[in-house]
């Protein structure tokens, strides 16, 4: 059947996709790519023009007669989105353009005392302020916020939160979306990990795969066929609750750096940081054999749940395992139960969870704008671009934490500028 057949939604969904690459291209490429008739092709262009979506280029050289072409590319400052990564010891925001290309960032202590309320207008002042100072007037359209915690299917409630308990239930997510005045999307920290690693990363698409974020807490995600999976209750993969074999102990016990430095200090084994366990193996030999033996663990219950052909480890506390130890991992888990799985450390580091909400936030916007599921996974997205925008992007200056019951309110300006330093160093040091 031919392309030029199909409903008028569906031929400028095939065409917004083809723009979404970033590419100036003309419409002769435009109809060659999407399969459409010339006038369809043309149209389209003139009403994506007339609503700002797109944009006329540069004019191309043709030899022979005929119409000379401008070229056509998509307008990335017709919206913002923004992504955010809560966690328990650290909140990191970027704000992008239409393309997904990062503007502004941020990364600032979270005020892990505050109310659920309090908790809520901090966030939404964090975002609010970025998109003011910084986004040049252009509107922001969606926000997804990562959350370190059990979220439902729906996304509209948080069942627990091992390091955050105040966002338990509805308040803090109905307060949030409520004070950010956009769409907002709410999700678990590890799935959206994981849908940044899909999207941006190098984990085949087709290949099933389970993430596990390790870091203040522990959390895990699973995709097949690139979809992540999401349960109805939330509960789906939250292996860091199952109780090491007969013992009291949880696998976030050991597998997670605050639990992890309580558990050596109930054996006497007293240590700042989890990774003053991991500077001197020697001396912690045995709290260290206890790790490397949850962890093992860990990855054998999700390759007998999954059969991944890749276990990816995120989080500050994933770096404390070397090449080596994961490939011996690997390995011991193939042995015991056959089923071969590659464990290694992310691509995307501590940036996967912020990329995911970022992609979830544009996913949602090109949504808005008529483009398919399919069309929307079609577009030719440049990783390599949107990760090293990310890394380039300026850091806006650290705010103090003072909560605040709402954007623009005491506690929102940007003072106080603190010393550079990583998640990583976060999350280790409150472990």
């Amino acid at each position: 059947m031919a392309t030029t057949s199909l409903p008028r939604t569906s031929n400028r969904s095939a065409v917004i996709a083809a723009l979404l690459s970033g590419a100036d291209m003309d419409r002769q490429r435009l109809i060659a790519d999407t399969g459409l008739s010339r006038a369809t092709v043309f149209r389209i262009v003139d009403d994506l023009m007339a609503e700002s979506l797109a944009l006329e280029g540069f004019r191309m050289l043709r030899e022979g007669p005929g119409r000379q072409s401008t070229t056509v590319s998509f307008n990335h400052r017709s919206a913002l989105v923004c992504g955010v990564d809560l966690g328990g010891t650290n909140c990191r925001v970027v704000v992008a353009d239409a393309l997904g290309r990062a503007v502004i960032r941020s990364r600032d202590t979270t005020p892990r005392d505050a109310t659920a309320d309090e908790l809520a207008g901090w966030v939404a002042g964090k975002v609010t302020d970025l998109v003011s100072l910084h986004g040049d007037g252009v509107p922001l359209h969606t926000v997804t916020i990562g959350l370190p915690g059990v979220v439902t299917g729906d996304g509209r409630s948080v069942v627990a939160s091992h390091n955050l308990g105040q966002i338990k239930g509805t308040g803090f997510i109905e307060k949030v979306s409520d004070l950010l005045g956009v769409e907002t999307a709410v999700g678990n920290d590890s799935n959206l990990a994981l849908r940044g690693e899909l999207q941006y990363g190098s984990l085949p698409d087709r290949e099933t795969a389970v993430l596990l974020a390790m870091g203040t807490g522990l959390g895990s995600a699973v995709s097949i066929d690139g979809q992540v999976l999401l349960g109805r209750t939330g509960l789906l993969g939250e292996f860091g609750r199952l109780p090491l074999p007969g013992r009291e102990e949880r696998l976030r016990d050991l597998l997670s750096g605050a639990d992890l430095v309580a558990y050596a200090r109930r054996q006497g084994v007293h240590v700042p940081t989890a990774r003053a366990l991991f500077a001197d193996p020697e001396a912690y030999a045995p709290v260290l054999a206890e790790v490397h033996g949850a962890l093992a663990h860990l990855v054998t219950v999700v390759a007998l749940a999954y059969e991944p052909g890749t276990v990816v480890l995120t989080g500050g506390f994933s770096e404390s395992f070397d090449t080596a130890r994961l490939t011996a991992i690997s390995d011991q888990v193939a042995d015991t139960v056959g089923v071969r799985s590659v464990v290694r450390r992310s691509d995307l580091g501590d940036s996967a969870g912020l990329l995911g909400s970022m992609a979830t936030s544009l996913g949602r916007l090109y949504e808005s704008l008529g483009v398919s599921a399919g069309d929307a996974a079609s577009v030719a997205v440049d990783r390599d671009l949107i990760v090293r925008r990310l890394a380039e992007c300026p850091t806006a200056p650290t705010a103090p934490t003072t909560p605040t019951a709402g954007p623009g309110g005491p506690g929102t300006t940007h003072e106080d500028d603190k010393a550079p330093h990583t998640r990583h160093d976060e999350q280790m040091a409150e472990g």
